[in-house]
């Protein structure tokens, strides 16, 4: 094991997600007390619904780097892309990490916190790097700190630097080519979403 996993989910998330599930917690019991069970069955589903799509857009995103690779969790989709597909790494609007099959996935949870782009250079298999990436991969003694796509892009850099040094990358290209990012819908998310979405139309309709 080359490092622990890091995850990099905002504050800001994080605290908006539970203000809002406190406040809806405050409204269901409302909501009981001056109108009942029915007018929890009526106005409970939205109130539900609000507190799951914060949820999804703010809390469940985020962005993982462990030795098995980068996962990036944004609001529809997952990727998964394993350190041999990793080519390069950028933070200039927001995270983005480039492959080498010339896909690129950007990930909602964490933006740029400054002007200043944080890149990182896959570093070169034979071990060596070539004078253009030297300069662009981090520093392995740089401090991360924060939960922007400056602090996931330094991460990202220096594990695969770490990785690429221990050997653990030194693979030929055409078992690296059998490697590729998998990407898959966040389907309970939304199939959650969806029900409580029509409970609410129901209860607002039946009313």
């Amino acid at each position: 094991m080359i490092g622990p996993t890091l995850t990099f989910r905002t504050l800001f998330a994080r605290v908006l997600t539970i203000v809002i599930a406190v406040v809806a917690a405050c409204a269901l019991v409302f909501f009981v007390l001056d109108g009942g069970w029915r007018e929890l069955a009526r106005s409970g589903p939205v109130t539900l619904f609000v507190v799951a799509g914060v949820w999804a857009l703010f809390w469940n995103p985020l962005v993982e780097v462990s030795d098995g690779g980068v996962t990036i969790v944004n609001v529809l989709r997952t990727v998964h892309i394993p350190w041999p597909t990793v080519a390069s790494v950028d933070s200039q609007w927001a995270l983005r990490v480039r492959t080498n099959d010339g896909g690129s996935y950007s990930s909602w949870a964490v933006p740029a916190s400054s002007g200043m782009a944080a890149r990182s250079r896959r570093p070169e298999r034979s071990g060596g790097r070539d004078d253009a990436a030297a300069d662009k991969v981090p520093d392995s003694r740089a401090r991360i700190s924060g939960a922007s796509a400056d602090a996931a892009a330094l991460a990202i850099g220096q594990r695969l630097a770490a990785l690429t040094e221990a050997g653990h990358l030194s693979r030929s290209r055409s078992t690296v080519g059998e490697v590729r990012p998998t990407v898959t819908w966040n389907g309970p998310v939304l199939a959650v979403l969806a029900v409580l979405a029509a409970l609410g139309v129901l209860g607002l309709t039946l009313g």
